[in-house]
This record gives C-alpha cells, sequence and structure tokens, in this order.
C-alpha cells in the first residue's frame, strides 16, 4: 500500500469520525430538548387550551354564530345568545361562567374554588391555570384539561371540540354555596344536569368520570379508556 493511499484512508476514517461525533452531538441536542419539554410539560400547571382541527363549524341563526356548550357528552348542549363577554351562567358576584365566540373559536371562562373559597383552578378564555397547593392531580393535553382537588374528586373538565365546548365541574363561591354542572342519569336516561346546594342540600353530589389516566407524571395526556 502507497503512502498516498494510507493518506487517503486516513482522510476518510477522519471524516467518518468527524460526521459520527456531529450526528451524535445533534442527537444528544435533540433528544435532550425532547427529554426536557417533557419535564416542563410535566410539572406545568398552566397553558392555553386550543381546538385540534384547523376550523370549526359553528351554528348559524339569522346570520348570527352563537357560542355552545355542551354538558359533559351527554349531548344537552346551552347556546348562548346574549352579548358577548356576559355570564352564560352567574350564581354569585364572585362565580361566573363565560363562553364566548371569537374568530369561529369558542372561549370559556370560569373560576373554580372550594367550599372554603379557596381558587382550586381558573379558565380565563381558555388560558389555564391551576392551583397546585389545592389540587391532587391534574392532566390535560392539547384541547382537554382535567383537575382534581384535594379529595380526588374531578372538579373541573372541558374539551374545546370542533363546534362547541364539552364541559364539566363542580362550583364554588366565596360563601361556600356550590353548583354542579354535569352529565348524571335521569328516569328518561343520561343527559344534562345542573346541582346546586341549598339548606337541605349542603353538599354537590356530582360525580365525574375523569377521561385522563392517572398519575399525570406517568400518564401525561393519555386519555382514559371509555
Amino acid at each position: 500500500m502507497t503512502n498516498a493511499s494510507l493518506q487517503t484512508i486516513c482522510q476518510v476514517v477522519v471524516a467518518i469520525g468527524l460526521l459520527m461525533a456531529a450526528l451524535g452531538g445533534f442527537g444528544a441536542y435533540y433528544f435532550g430538548k425532547l427529554v426536557e419539554k417533557d419535564s416542563a410539560a410535566r410539572t406545568s400547571y398552566s397553558g392555553r387550551l386550543e381546538k385540534e382541527k384547523k376550523f370549526i363549524k359553528v351554528l348559524v341563526a339569522k346570520e348570527q354564530a352563537y357560542p355552545k356548550l355542551e354538558i359533559g357528552d351527554s349531548g344537552a348542549v346551552l347556546m348562548y345568545a346574549g352579548p358577548q363577554g356576559s355570564p352564560l351562567f352567574r350564581f354569585a358576584e364572585d362565580s361566573a361562567l363565560t363562553v364566548e365566540l371569537e374568530n369561529s373559536e369558542v372561549k370559556v371562562s370560569t373560576i373554580i374554588r372550594d367550599r372554603t373559597g379557596r381558587i382550586v383552578a381558573e379558565l380565563t378564555r381558555n388560558e389555564w391555570k391551576v392551583n397546585p397547593l389545592n389540587t391532587w392531580d391534574r392532566n390535560y393535553s392539547k384541547n382537554a384539561l382535567e383537575v382534581k382537588d384535594p379529595t380526588g374528586d374531578i372538579v373541573l373538565q372541558v374539551i374545546l371540540l370542533d363546534d362547541r365546548v364539552r364541559f364539566q365541574a363542580k362550583l364554588y363561591d366565596s360563601t361556600g354555596r356550590g353548583i354542579g354542572i354535569g352529565k348524571v342519569r335521569g328516569p328518561e336516561g343520561w343527559g344534562g344536569g345542573i346541582e346546586l346546594t341549598g339548606p337541605s342540600h349542603p353538599n354537590l353530589q356530582l360525580k365525574i368520570p375523569p377521561i385522563f389516566n392517572y398519575p399525570s407524571d406517568l400518564h401525561l395526556g393519555e386519555l382514559a379508556k371509555s
């Protein structure tokens, strides 16, 4: 083997080595970023809900589009035809549920409190924040959010669909009065229901089945089997 041939082989080996080192560095950087992003998602207690599809359909009546709220997956749909930004429900000065339509996207706002008035979670036009000191767990995906209170009960479940928001919640105002909005079973089968507390009914009985698997740090964004 001539010196020229040996030199050429050495140059090829060095080039291959440099290429492998570059690929290895890029791979470490890329997968490191993925791990970093996944870790951040698992520890995040705030975010923004976005619909999965690019376009949504809206109900049109007399050339007016209305935001819609479905109570769980019951098929019971409430359509809000009032002024944009005004509450769909208000049962106390500090407790309301608002559903709006902006640029063909349904947006929901509410505050979830426990019976003592402490905030558990809040939604502000699809931007959400969960209080990690007053919750047991939470799980979420791009278009859905679910929150468990310290007892393990689901107190907020919201899913953005193409043409509506699917919503269930157990809400209290700062005085301890409660309202439950969710799917319930009646004499004629499943439907949407609204439950209110009162002197003879101090506690909300509504039970909201989870849509995600738990614990969230092991099953982030993983939907439960229906």
